[in-house]
């Protein structure tokens, strides 16, 4: 299981590094002697560390290689993907020739070869997974990385009690707010949930905020520093305590006992970001509203990328602004799109975040079981989690408004933007339905959309033939933009739209 690989990474990373001696001299505020003498402490941590993880490296790589399939094994193993990229590739000339005769009765047959060929090779996994061979070599994988871990343990602590040995009153009592950081330092990246590994402390001190606004913050970073430690060290020391257990599994093949484990693990997780996430909302709220939106947005881009990634379609619209000899109706227009396309990604990230923070470790624990199910010769067939299908959601936003950008624009434009695929149109590439599309495209007008360019954009909104955008024209097309158009060219951005591209579908679970 994953958290066995997890396990195996810790163990092998020092609590403390040879770098750190700045950090202990001005926090800790030493002379020379003390800094000498922390030095020499932290050189003699570092030789026995890498000793020790040299010595376990070495023994876990001999136990890795005592896995490996014999050749027989690879023989077949190689015999089954070149059938199944063979086959493969049937398939996918039976889909180009779609319509001809016999073809839909070919690609049926062929995709049921495939499925028993990913049969076979799966039942060569699970045998391969479960020989004696590799069952003795994970024993021993376990016992090292139980091993390592419990000397990695003992290290830090000798470590720690041969530093406050020398340290004077004054300094121990500077002790444990040091020790916080360099937890947080080495703890917090390892967070494997969106928001998880936010360090709210040099989020703060990244920004110019002045002496008044920091004293405001103090006692929420204070709760922050002491929470988020706390709960960072409760999740590493569980998955130290559970190694032996989950490489017993993964030798067992007992996918529930493992799964228990790693659900436990996962709540700790959760609970780390939400503490970071908690943080983040109280630092918003203390501060001036605009600077206090302001740190937030960074805080969710920083924690959650791909909720907050700036979109290709936001991108697309930006990049079509900048068009040489772009007409001013249509700038017009881009401006009022991008307008209207902000207004609903917010709305559609705000979803997506709330569907995240609820179902992204449930959606983590799915991956790890249909990987163990695998393993086993079980079923393991994928579903699509909320997550996922959030995303596709935003996505079909994002087709509907590149859609509309695509409507506006000549061909020329559109290839100077790089053609302005959709994700609907790039999925269609990989089926190899990428010259049907391009036909489409080039049979619906210059520009590839519902208007054709500027003169039928003109013909469809210029309302009084003036040849001029009034405010109220403009309106008309801010309405069709936000998919409440009800006219005869209404269905890319229609609520009623073309392929269903402009309903928003069923709505996300919530918290």
């Amino acid at each position: 299981m994953m958290g066995g690989q997890w396990g195996m990474g810790m163990s092998m990373q020092p609590d403390y590094m040879l770098r750190d001696l700045r950090r202990f001299s001005e926090a800790l505020d030493l002379n020379d002697d003390q800094q000498a003498i922390v030095e020499q402490i932290l050189r003699d941590y570092d030789e026995s560390f890498r000793e020790a993880t040299d010595a376990s490296r070495e023994a876990m790589r001999e136990s890795f290689g005592s896995m490996r399939s014999g050749e027989d094994s690879e023989v077949r193993q190689q015999d089954v993907r070149s059938r199944m990229t063979e086959i493969r590739e049937k398939i996918q000339a039976a889909r180009n020739l779609s319509g001809e005769q016999n073809m839909d009765e070919l690609r049926e047959r062929l995709e049921q070869e495939m499925s028993q060929a990913r049969d076979e090779m799966r039942q060569q996994h699970v045998e391969q997974w479960q020989s004696p061979e590799r069952q003795a070599a994970f024993e021993q994988i376990g016992l090292l990385t139980q091993d390592q871990l419990r000397l990695k343990r003992l290290m830090r602590d000798e470590f720690e009690g041969d530093l406050q040995a020398i340290l004077t009153e004054d300094q121990i009592s500077l002790w444990p707010p040091l020790r916080r950081m360099l937890v947080r330092d080495r703890l917090l990246p390892r967070g494997r949930l969106s928001g998880e590994n936010v360090d709210v402390m040099g989020l703060v001190d990244g920004e110019d905020f002045d002496d008044q606004a920091l004293m405001e913050l103090l006692p929420v970073l204070d709760a922050w520093d002491h929470g988020v430690t706390a709960a960072l060290e409760a999740r590493d020391d569980h998955m130290v305590s559970i190694q032996g257990m989950l490489m017993q599994a993964m030798q067992s093949m007992d996918v529930n006992s493992g799964m228990d484990a790693m659900r436990e693990q996962a709540q700790l997780a959760e609970a780390v970001r939400d503490i970071n996430d908690s943080a983040v909302d109280q630092i918003s709220q203390i501060l001036p509203e605009e600077i206090g939106n302001e740190f937030r947005n960074d805080a969710l881009q920083r924690g959650y990328p791909r909720v907050f990634r700036r979109t290709r379609t936001e991108r697309a619209l930006r990049g079509a602004l900048e068009l040489d000899g772009l007409d001013e109706d249509v700038a017009i227009a881009i401006n009022d799109l991008i307008t209207a396309f902000t207004a609903e990604l917010t709305v559609a990230n705000d979803s997506l975040l709330r569907v995240t923070r609820r179902w992204e470790a449930d959606e983590q624990l799915e991956r790890m079981s249909r990987w163990s199910a695998r393993m086993t010769g079980a079923g393991g067939d994928r579903v699509e989690g909320p997550v996922a299908v959030a995303e596709g959601e935003r996505r079909q936003l994002e087709d509907r408004y590149m859609e509309q950008l695509r409507s506006l624009l000549t061909a020329e434009q559109i290839e100077a933007l790089g053609g302005l695929r959709t994700d609907r149109d790039r999925q269609g590439w990989q089926r190899g339905e990428g010259r049907q599309n391009d036909r489409g495209n080039r049979d619906r007008g210059s520009g590839g959309g519902d208007f054709g360019g500027r003169e039928e954009f003109m013909n469809r909104f210029d309302s009084n033939g003036d040849g001029q955008l009034d405010e109220s024209e403009r309106e008309q097309i801010r309405e069709h933009f936000r998919g409440r158009d009800r006219g005869g060219q209404g269905g890319q951005g229609g609520r009623g739209g073309q392929g269903g591209q402009g309903g928003r579908g069923g709505q996300p679970p919530t918290d």
